[in-house]
């Protein structure tokens, strides 16, 4: 800055006095070098940071060798302390209520605007906040602005010359610590501050999604589960329903126990026996099993209890060592008319015309992550639960669905073929690009809606082929389902055959191998959850079909080896997590584990399948039909081709998005081959086998340096053989969302 002289001028009375003219001295104004304006910009920066991390959102993604430490939000934090602060350069702070303070000349003083208010720095209830610049005026004081153009002293004593200052006289900290992996800073005001420290094995990929850089590959997957997976279902007796206990209404009308559950469910217009439109959206029971074993299929039945139509209720036991329901016999008598012991749905199916009328079309390009979308709407509300969709043949979106894999495309695959309507003019076929996901309303006008979670597809305005291209239509569903603290006994066929294949003449048709023995589905609900329960024996353990933010956890899987263990299936957000897959061969030919092991099929879009096991020769489940955006974390088991899943007319088995992080590889190998030096994600050669090129992140274990050279095999590949940090990405994503790890995930852990 340049020297100035100030003038400080009399009042007109005294210009004319009679008495001696007294002429004011000169005041000098300290000149500041150029290096106290590049000091007073890192010392602003300093501030805002300071701010950012006392809000406790801030992640450390790096601390470096001169003291500064980068934050997810790409600021830098200089770590300068001194043990007093330097009485010429105000050092500031945050209050114990979450206001700006201020040390200088020796005084604390309240930071204040330009009306005399406290300046709010954390977030307080209808209150903005604001973070404050700081610089020297031209007449030689130190100023601030919390809104760059209006500026107040902060002291009535003049700032002296900088020039001699060191970097430490900025100093907004009395310490500053580095101890098991935490940063701690004490500030001049205020209470200390501890942040955790990148590990050693930060994944470049985490880096990249927190500091939300250009060539960040994650989505954010943190809203998977019940409740956006903040916080766990109350436990089935917490809600306050009315409980019926199944012992005692089968004691009290002489019923067994599949007659006394469906007179419970009759009786509470959950399904459809003596009221043929019966339906209970808001049934507040709690249909208790308690210790026992309870028979649902008896032996020679070959159909299965009705359909439950309806939401708030929950199916709960004792614990599943202690509640047993048992099948003593299959369903159906061919694969067309096998189904589950227990289906929980809505009626009205999505892809229905008529029961899922158009509410708008989206005419505004949108981004992966982005919370609302523009385009021309009505009938919609805050609340509503509505779907988000593309059907579509065109030639450029097909190109980014399958991506470099575009030219090893098929004429025979559904998703090159042109939309339609089956035979009754209001279901849609297969056929043709088909994203789908569900959203609840957050806020709606005539010409925007936002959602309460980010989508998960770039919306592309300008694929207008097939109903007007990307559009919201009407999802009905049902709410707060729960089945918990029980277990379902199965008697599937063994040793396994996957469809039948190759299975030696016997009794056993060959559907039965993957069909028959089906315990649980849920169909079109939303926020609900399976729990604490053990699946003996079963040809599929649990599908949620068409359904939204529903959780999966705490699940075994024993007896004999089935088809298939826990699914998201054309579904969005599902969360499942910590299920343990111990069936096993009787003959031990095949090792352990079902088939296909915990996954995903059709179109579903952000399922987390997280600490999860399956078996040593088998595979995550991918089951084809344009699944979208799913994560395996931290999870273990074999990556066997062709355990997958999907037929070859539904290739790819999965598209974009999918993101296999930590996952320790337990197997390679089956009787039908082994692939750890020749394993590939997309086999051209192989109808069965193609998978979009996938984002691979700390793959580990037995024979995990199988990559190949090949082209277009990986998206992204980092840290081969090597585990890397966070070991949960779901956790970590959660984390940095909400600012803790919620107390049911800590438990699960």
């Amino acid at each position: 800055m340049n020297k100035k002289h100030i003038i400080i001028s009399f009042s007109l009375l005294a210009l004319f006095s009679c008495k001696d003219e007294v002429i004011p001295p000169e005041v000098e104004v300290p000149q500041q070098s150029e290096n106290v304006a590049t000091m007073l910009t890192q010392h602003n920066a300093n501030i805002a940071a300071l701010q950012y991390v006392s809000e406790g959102q801030a992640t450390v993604v790096a601390l470096t060798d001169d003291g500064k430490v980068t934050l997810d939000n790409s600021m830098e934090l200089a770590l300068l302390s001194k043990t007093e602060t330097d009485a010429d350069i105000p050092a500031f702070g945050i209050d114990e209520e979450g206001y700006w303070k201020y040390i200088l000349n020796g005084d604390t003083i309240a930071l204040t605007d330009l009306a005399g208010n406290a300046v709010p720095a954390l977030k307080k209830a209808g209150q903005g906040t604001y973070t404050p610049q700081v610089s020297i005026s031209e007449d030689g004081y130190w100023q601030m602005s919390i809104n760059g153009y209006q500026w107040k002293k902060l002291s009535d004593k003049m700032a002296p010359s900088l020039n001699d200052k060191a970097a430490e006289s900025y100093a907004l900290f009395k310490s500053t610590s580095t101890t098991d992996g935490k940063l701690t800073v004490e500030p001049f005001i205020g209470s200390a501050i501890t942040l955790e420290l990148p590990a050693d094995d930060m994944a470049e990929a985490w880096r990249r999604f927190i500091m939300k850089t250009d060539d960040n590959v994650l989505l954010d997957y943190s809203y998977a589960g019940y409740n956006y997976g903040e916080s766990a279902p109350a436990d089935g007796f917490a809600w306050g329903y009315k409980v019926i206990n199944v012992k005692e209404v089968m004691t009290e009308n002489s019923l067994s126990a599949r007659e006394a559950l469906e007179k419970i469910l009759d009786d509470n217009s959950l399904i459809r026996k003596t009221n043929t439109n019966a339906t209970n959206s808001n049934a507040r029971i709690v249909i208790y099993f308690p210790e026992g074993k309870y028979v649902l299929q008896e032996e020679g039945y070959t159909t299965r209890p009705l359909p439950i139509f309806g939401g708030n209720f929950v199916i709960k036991g004792d614990g599943p060592e202690k509640t047993k329901l048992i099948m003593n016999s299959h369903i159906g008598t061919d694969e067309g008319s096998s189904g589950a012991l227990i289906t929980i749905q809505h009626s009205n199916s999505p892809r229905n015309t008529n029961n899922s009328k158009s509410l708008g079309n989206i005419t505004q390009n949108a981004s992966k992550g982005d919370f609302t979308v523009y385009g021309s709407f009505s009938g919609i509300s805050s609340g509503d639960w509505v779907q988000l969709r593309l059907r579509s043949n065109d030639d450029v979106a097909l190109q980014k669905e399958l991506g470099p894999l575009y030219s090893q495309k098929t004429t025979e695959w559904s998703i090159t073929k042109t939309p339609g309507y089956e035979s009754n003019g209001t279901t849609e076929d297969g056929n043709g690009i088909r994203v789908i996901e569900f959203h609840k309303v957050k806020s709606a006008t005539a010409y925007s809606v936002t959602f309460y979670d980010p989508i998960m597809s770039d919306i592309d305005v300008s694929i207008n082929d097939y109903n007007g291209g990307w559009e919201i239509r009407e999802y009905k569903c049902y709410e707060n389902v729960g089945i918990e603290d029980l277990a379902f006994v199965g008697n599937a066929p063994t040793p396994y055959y996957h469809h039948g294949e190759n299975a030696p003449a016997s009794s056993v048709e060959s559907w039965m191998y993957d069909s028959s023995y089906k315990p649980v589905i849920f169909m079109r609900v939303v926020n609900s959850w399976i729990r604490n329960v053990r699946f003996t024996s079963v040809s599929e353990a649990v599908s949620f079909d068409q359904s939204a933010f529903c959780s999966a956890y705490n699940i075994t899987i024993d007896g004999v080896r089935g088809h298939s263990a826990v699914r998201a299936q054309e579904s969005t957000r599902v969360f499942i997590g910590k299920v343990r897959d111990e069936s096993s061969e009787s003959s031990g030919y095949q090792g352990k584990g079902q088939w296909h092991g915990c996954g995903v099929s059709k179109p579903s879009i952000g399922t987390v399948v997280w600490n999860t096991t399956w078996g040593a020769n088998a595979c995550f489940e991918s089951h084809a039909t344009q699944p979208r955006a799913t994560l395996f974390d931290n999870c273990s088991g074999g990556l066997v081709r062709y355990h997958a899943g999907g037929a070859m007319s539904e290739n790819p088995n999965h598209l974009r998005d999918l993101t296999i992080w930590n996952l320790n590889v337990t197997g390679t190998t089956t009787n039908q081959g082994t692939w750890n030096s020749d394993f590939k994600w997309w086999d051209a050669g192989n109808g069965y086998w193609k998978i979009y090129p996938p984002i691979v992140v700390g793959v580990n274990g037995v024979d995990a340096n199988f990559f190949t050279d090949e082209e277009n095999q990986l998206t992204y590949e980092e840290s081969t053989g090597t585990m890397v940090s966070p070991e949960s990405l779901y956790e970590a994503q959660l984390q940095k969302r909400l600012g803790y790890v919620p107390a049911w995930l800590k438990a699960l852990k």
